[in-house]
């Protein structure tokens, strides 16, 4: 077995063995191979290529995908994504037909390794709860669970009709918006988290790179109450073939009875119905447990958990 960086020939064995390795999160994700091929492309072109390689040169690449070999058949993969002093480990996988040989013990060193030689300050990744293997090896490494959260979805044509709510505004995020939204969020989210994963004002921000690297339509959103930021939700989706993702979901606690939630939940399917998808999905800590309740009201089903996971 080597591991080695990924190339672009490599695609469809990845996709191959991606499809069969993440059968739960796909059937409620949906997958559109073409969308990634495109993602591909692009860091592929000249213009991708010269751009990574001005990064990696000046020692900020953003990414880095490797995949593992066997007897010339990729049978694993992982990546490891930059925020600014945390390398988060994603995607890890290997093909079922391989499983139990160690491949995925020497991804994972390897990441780490790479982790270690940016001089990143911590690792994180997410695991199915379920995935008791994975959860093991990954304790051996080290790592630790700091979060869960339960992914909901829901049929775009199956959500109830309700009434808007009287005196909230639901609109467009805005520049404007940036330093009222920051302090929302640092306010209603664990500050565990925030610190786990650095948040900082710039997230709220869209970076020439962040338009290169992401195929996903992108939209944010607020809810105004009295002339008050009291909920925000930032939404990604593609193509009928995959689920639109609210990626961010916050209420403010008080006004979680007044309507915002279900305001902004409309508001994001009315973005993603145009796209043609079906499904919505959204992930939420359990410990928001009011949330999780009001969504399930509007028809949300549980799918699975996911644990955040984190090496300093």
């Amino acid at each position: 077995m080597i591991i080695r960086d990924f190339k672009r020939e490599d695609f469809d064995e990845v996709i191959e063995g991606v499809e069969k390795s993440f059968v739960e999160e796909f059937e409620i994700t949906g997958l559109d191979p073409d969308v990634w091929r495109k993602l591909v492309g692009r860091r592929f072109s000249i213009l991708g290529k010269t751009v990574f390689g001005v990064l990696r040169f000046l020692g900020r690449e953003p990414i880095k995908f490797f995949v593992a070999v066997v007897d010339g058949k990729i049978v694993g993969t992982t990546i490891v994504t930059k925020h600014r002093n945390t390398g988060h480990v994603e995607t890890v996988m290997v093909h079922p037909d391989f499983r139990r040989r160690g491949i995925a013990t020497k991804l994972i060193e390897t990441a780490l390794n790479y982790v270690r030689k940016r001089k990143f300050v911590r690792a994180v990744l997410q695991v199915s709860s379920n995935n008791n293997a994975a959860k093991d090896l990954y304790r051996k490494f080290g790592f630790k669970k700091f979060d869960q959260s339960v992914y909901l979805s829901v049929n775009v044509d199956s959500l109830p009709g309700f009434e808007k709510p009287d005196g909230i505004l639901v609109r467009g995020f805005q520049k404007s918006d940036i330093d009222d939204v920051y302090a929302f969020i640092k306010s209603s989210r664990d500050p565990n988290l925030l610190q786990i994963y650095d948040f900082r004002k710039d997230d709220l921000k869209t970076s020439l790179l962040d338009r290169m690297a992401r195929m996903s339509t992108e939209k944010k959103i607020v809810a105004v109450y009295d002339g008050k930021i009291v909920g925000y939700a930032s939404l990604g989706y593609t193509t009928a073939k995959e689920a639109g993702r609210i990626r961010s979901l916050e209420v403010s606690p008080e006004l979680a009875s007044t309507g915002i939630v279900e305001e902004l939940i409309r508001k994001c399917v009315d973005y993603v119905k145009p796209s043609g998808t079906k499904t919505v999905l959204v992930a939420v800590p359990l410990a928001k447990e009011g949330l999780i309740k009001r969504l399930e009201a509007l028809g949300f089903k549980k799918g699975f958990v996911m644990e955040g996971m984190v090496l300093e």
